[in-house]
């Protein structure tokens, strides 16, 4: 009888040994599943290119997830201050809805239906922007790392207004939760990016 005890109690603690083994495992993998690099980027941007691939027309707020801050009110107020960070998030969640939107008309305007994309990533080099940041841009309390990129959205046809196979754009991504996350488009961050040649002022 005492057998029996000890051989439930011991499978009992081997089940709950396996359980935690995977959650562990599980957490371990989703935390490292993309690379702090170029190729990481890339792999991000492939759901939204899949969708598209398919057919799938927008909202891409499934696809575009991993391109988004997880909590941008908690992200934005490490950074900026606590009055500032409502703002910073309604820009926030605009920008990235623009982004999408803009992806897809450029990608159905510019090129045939059915047209595949692809997506090639490389880091931008450092350089002048060539135009000082917006004026009133809120200023962040602490330095935020920002990593701009190339991002070359190439497609398997020609344009139709005979501009080529590809488009290329530059990010600029900051790393959170062991992902990019897409903050604007250009020289600068979207919270410091100019909203009109008028305010641009050369350097």
């Amino acid at each position: 009888m005492r057998l029996g005890y000890l051989v439930v109690a011991g499978l009992m603690l081997l089940t709950v040994s396996l359980r935690f083994t995977t959650v562990s495992t599980s957490a371990v993998s989703f935390a490292s599943h993309y690379s702090h690099d170029a190729k990481g980027l890339e792999a991000e941007y492939q759901p939204f290119l899949d969708a598209f691939n398919k057919g799938q027309a927008p909202p891409f707020d499934k696809e575009f997830s991993t391109l988004t801050i997880p909590d941008p009110t908690l992200w934005f107020g490490e950074y900026f201050e606590t009055e500032q960070v409502q703002a910073l998030v309604d820009d926030y969640k605009a920008e990235v809805a623009a982004e999408q939107k803009s992806r897809f008309t450029i990608m159905t305007k510019l090129w045939p239906s059915g047209t595949h994309f692809k997506v090639h990533c490389k880091p931008h080099p450092p350089s002048p922007a060539g135009f000082q940041p917006r004026q009133n841009a809120y200023q962040p309390k602490k330095a935020v790392s920002i990593e701009q990129f190339n991002v070359e959205f190439e497609a398997n046809k020609p344009s139709m207004n005979g501009g080529g196979r590809s488009m290329s754009i530059l990010v600029n991504a900051v790393w959170v939760d062991g992902a990019y996350r897409f903050v604007g488009k250009g020289a600068y961050p979207f919270w410091s990016m100019p909203d009109t040649p008028a305010q641009r002022r050369p350097k």
